[in-house]
């Protein structure tokens, strides 16, 4: 493999199917959410193709629905690569999240309902034995569904949509944060749960924004600390 090429080895396979490209489209996007498909790597087709076992067809649809959504992009005689990961991106998304998640919570805090608070505890449950487990994919997912459902209990449908699109942007962009950083992130999450479910709008809303400031030093450390993160592979 020619350096700054993707390792597929670990993707799981497809079943052809009238949906195929949306299903390569689909395994080769959380590949790169769960830092599989890391930032700058080139996607060559052949390989590509080989590794689904389909034709070239397919995965030329595949990607080009990845680069439409903003997950790779391409470059005229070097071919497609997993785009890289932005400071000016993270920037612009943590400000919305200071803008949008506080609010949510706090509305979440007056407006949760007993299903929700059971989906929350839930939440933390799973991502306490994916910290035990070492399991950096299942504990960023969790992580992420964490604030996901917070929005859904807020009661906003336009919010709750804002703060999963958002959710889903930054995941990518954890995945090299140390352990002891992930257990404080958790302990935070546990003490925002206890504010939702003890109705404390305020609390809720001031620890929602440590979190987030919190959060932000931790992504800014993992694009440190992820090679070719900010640059495209152009081997």
């Amino acid at each position: 493999m020619n350096p700054g090429t993707a390792s597929l080895a670990g993707l799981p396979k497809v079943t052809p199917s009238a949906n195929l490209p949306s299903h390569v489209q689909a395994v080769l996007q959380e590949a790169i959410l769960n830092g599989a498909l890391a930032p700058g790597e080139r996607l060559f087709v052949d390989e590509v193709a080989a590794h689904f076992g389909v034709s070239k067809i397919p995965i030329r649809e595949a990607l080009k629905a990845l680069e439409t959504a903003g997950w790779v992009q391409s470059q005229p005689r070097r071919g497609t690569y997993v785009r890289p990961l932005s400071r000016e991106e993270l920037r612009e998304t943590f400000e919305m999240r200071r803008l949008l998640e506080p609010y949510s919570a706090a509305l979440a805090a007056k407006r949760r309902t007993d299903a929700q608070l059971a989906e929350l505890k839930g939440l933390l449950a799973q991502s306490a034995v994916a910290l035990k487990a070492g399991d950096v994919i299942a504990l960023t997912d969790t992580n992420s569904r964490f604030h996901s459902t917070m929005g859904d209990a807020a009661g906003n449908k336009m919010l709750s949509e804002s703060i999963a699109k958002l959710e889903l942007q930054l995941r990518r962009y954890f995945v090299s944060v140390e352990w002891q950083q992930r257990r404080e992130s958790m302990a935070q999450h546990k003490a925002i749960f206890e504010a939702i479910r003890d109705q404390d709008v305020k609390l809720a809303e001031r620890l929602t924004l440590a979190h987030i400031d919190h959060t932000e030093s931790l992504a800014s450390a993992s694009i440190d600390a992820t090679p070719n993160a900010l640059e495209l592979g152009l081997s």
